[in-house]
């Protein structure tokens, strides 16, 4: 007859597959993971640049 688990031994399996996902880590995840952060930007600036408002004053982009 099969018995169901106690509550601590549920918390130790759970504390164990933690334990792992934690330290095995594969390398090409660890090098994709540390990556640059992105550049803050001006948000007037892009706004401007992106609807082309200002510099001719005439509001087109240039093409």
């Amino acid at each position: 007859m099969k018995r169901n688990r106690m509550e601590h031994e549920k918390k130790i399996d759970t504390a164990n597959h933690y334990d792992c996902l934690e330290t095995d880590v594969r390398e090409d995840a660890r090098k994709n993971f540390k990556r640059q952060p992105y550049k803050s930007v001006d948000v007037a600036k892009y706004i401007a640049k992106k609807f082309g408002i200002g510099g001719e004053g005439n509001g087109q982009e240039d093409s």
